[in-house]
């Protein structure tokens, strides 16, 4: 148990890190010579077999055999090696199996399958389910929590899921995924891409001094596969891209795809057992990093002057990527990178449509009838005439205006009416019944637009319920409030795929409890009517600043429909707390957004406080402070000293708190 070292002239006693010595004979990972599959490993303080950790009961060694006595709360376990000396390979028996030959692996990473293997990657049809990652890492370089992320498709978010590590560097996570997936483990440390299964555990084992890495499992071969040969690091660099045309960015996306397949056929030569996944994966992500490239060029073109990628460009996208899509989908990010993209450029150009609402005599006299039909309002007899006469006086005016009648005519007919209109008036103004029916109609106008070309589209069922569902949750995000109910309908009509519904409806809800729930310090949304009369920007922005001579004002400029200006949101409450009970006043202006949302924000974040300003200003007048104050991007963030002036048109952002707070205290000492 314990070993006298002589070093240098000093005698020292040094005892063994692991509670059973006898371990360190069998230490690393045990591989099946006949499937090639890592089954059973032997550390210090623990063994590993089928994706759990075992404690050592007893380890017993006579000779060349050794009995090792594992136990995992009442199961216990026999492991029976018999290893000849100084080899790296054993006869191995687990439990009341029979013996087979083993050896050790010293390799970074698992040797070749002996054996090929054609199984495809399950596809369960889109429905979610649990992946669970149990791990050891040894000699970790850092304490940090482990982290997966999974590329959602349907939110188009990096999806983080972060676990623990123990002391002795283990640890086990558990996250959804809605079919085989892409994952990305622990990026930045251990820096896996792989692709994992729905329903399955696997075991990592790394060891970052020896630079191993190893994957346990009933489906572990494709992830050992994966981190064994990695794809060609060869790419356009982002600053290169920027000064290509689109049709040399082409070309010389070509050249690379010709280079990562010609190395990729290279490995497939030298290790000809690759199973069929490690051969499917790598393919397409060749092909989807390729695709999701030329895609994003749909950015370089400009939408307002109408210009379109070069049909060279295009045709190339068509017949290389659009058919024989991966399957499942989820399979690769790039795959739903690529799609997002494409389906958006055939939306850039295709004609602009007219969401808006044509309210007509005749269809406000049909809106208020269906009203009443339904219930949802009781129309007086004279409500009802006055609609009846309203569309009757309209028809009359076309009619004079077509024979080209006298305007004194005209108006003398116009003045007669005057009670008609004004009765129609307060209808529409004694509730918000009409309000609502607009609004709802102009998010389906402009959902149709979108539906409308997914449908137009050759893809299947599941591929058609995925990018519905990702428009209709891209909507709630942008919206930041629920949909009206019959495009939740409507929603629930064109998607039945469960999974993909949960995304929707959960969001809605979320969305509608947010609606009612009222606003902390509600004084800090201002009104707007003070600043009715006021068109000048710079006029504006001193009206509304003057109040608070005298502080630090910390301008954020932002809109609903923005979503880095939401991901700043976060930051936020942290913020303010730097400058609690300090004269600094938050100001924030919205941009071209609904009240709705913009006060949804404001509750889902937090950011009405004693210290906060809100407004959200008509349009024009919101334009012309934009101007006044230079902005070009959102969000912006200015810094406006105690006498109003502006002292930093690039301020920091709220995530910067150390130069935020620098940036503040330097304001607030002048």
């Amino acid at each position: 148990g314990t070993l006298k070292v002589a070093s240098e002239l000093q005698n020292e006693t040094v005892t063994p890190m692991a509670s059973h010595p006898e371990v360190y004979p069998i230490t690393g990972c045990w591989i099946n010579k006949a499937t090639g599959d890592w089954t059973i490993g032997f550390f210090e303080h623990f063994a590993v077999y089928q994706c759990q950790f075992w404690d050592y009961e007893s380890i017993r060694t006579q000779k060349n055999k050794t009995t090792v006595s594992l136990k995992n709360g009442t199961e216990r376990l026999t492991v029976k090696l018999e290893r000849e000396e100084g080899k790296d390979s054993c006869s191995l028996a687990i439990g009341k199996g029979k013996s087979q030959p083993y050896f050790l692996c010293n390799h970074y990473c698992i040797p070749d399958y002996p054996s090929p293997d054609h199984t495809p990657y399950i596809d369960n049809g889109y429905h979610t389910d649990s992946v669970t990652l149990v791990g050891y890492l040894r000699n970790l370089p850092s304490d940090r929590p482990f982290e997966v992320t999974v590329p959602d498709m349907v939110t188009q978010n990096e999806e983080k899921y972060y676990t623990d590590i123990d002391s002795l560097g283990r640890f086990i996570i558990r996250f959804p995924v809605l079919n085989t997936h892409n994952v990305f483990i622990d990026w930045g440390r251990t820096t896996i891409c792989s692709t994992v299964e729905p329903g399955e555990t696997y075991f990592l084992y790394v060891d970052y001094n020896e630079r191993k890495r190893f994957f346990m499992g009933d489906k572990a071969r494709a992830l050992n596969e994966l981190v064994s040969y990695e794809e060609l690091r060869e790419y356009i660099d982002y600053d290169e891209g920027k000064e290509m045309s689109n049709l040399d960015y082409l070309h010389k996306t070509q050249e690379i795809t010709r280079h990562k397949s010609e190395y990729r056929e290279k490995i497939l030569r030298e290790h000809p057992l690759l199973s069929n996944k490690y051969r499917y994966y790598t393919e397409n992500q060749i092909r989807y990093g390729a695709a999701y490239g030329l895609m994003q060029r749909r950015f370089s073109v400009d939408r307002n002057k109408q210009e379109q990628l070069e049909k060279g460009f295009m045709a190339y996208v068509d017949s290389a990527f659009y058919p024989n899509p991966v399957k499942p989908y989820t399979l690769l990010r790039d795959y739903s990178s690529f799609m997002r993209d494409y389906t958006g450029y055939i939306d850039d150009i295709l004609p602009p449509s007219n969401p808006n609402v044509n309210l007509t005599p005749q269809e406000l006299e049909r809106i208020y009838s269906e009203f009443d039909a339904k219930g949802k309002i009781k129309l007086t007899q004279e409500e009802k005439n006055a609609l009846r006469n309203f569309c009757v006086y309209q028809d009359k005016v076309n009619e004079l205006q077509a024979s080209k009648a006298d305007s004194l005519e005209v108006i003398a007919y116009t003045e007669k009416l005057k009670p008609i209109i004004e009765t129609v008036q307060q209808l529409v103004n004694k509730d918000n019944l009409l309000t609502n029916y607009v609004q709802e109609q102009l998010a389906k106008n402009s959902a149709n637009r979108k539906l409308s070309i997914i449908d137009s589209l050759q893809m299947d069922t599941n591929l058609r319920e995925i990018l519905k569902t990702q428009y209709y949750y891209e909507m709630l995000q942008n919206r930041h409030n629920e949909l009206p109910h019959t495009l939740i309908e409507q929603y629930k009509k064109e998607v039945s795929n469960p999974s993909l519904q949960v995304y929707i409806l959960s969001q809605q809800q979320k969305y509608e409890k947010l609606s009612n729930k009222t606003i902390e310090h509600p004084e800090s949304l201002m009104p707007n009517e003070p600043l009715a009369e006021i068109t000048d920007g710079e006029q504006l922005f001193r009206k509304i600043i003057e109040p608070y001579k005298g502080k630090v004002i910390y301008l954020d400029v932002w809109g609903t429909w923005c979503g880095p200006c939401k991901n700043m949101m976060q930051y936020a409450k942290a913020s303010k707390k730097l400058f609690a009970g300090k004269d600094v006043i938050f100001l924030y202006l919205c941009n071209h957004s609904s009240d709705k949302s913009w006060k949804n924000i404001i509750k889902e974040y937090g950011l009405a406080s004693k210290s906060a300003v809100h407004y959200n200003l008509p349009d024009q007048q919101q334009d012309a402070i934009e101007k006044y104050l230079g902005v070009h991007s959102f969000p912006t963030y200015m810094l406006i000293d105690k006498e109003g002036n502006i002292v930093n048109r690039e301020a920091p952002r709220p995530y910067m708190s150390d130069d935020l707070l620098n940036a503040v205290y330097k304001l607030l000492e002048k």
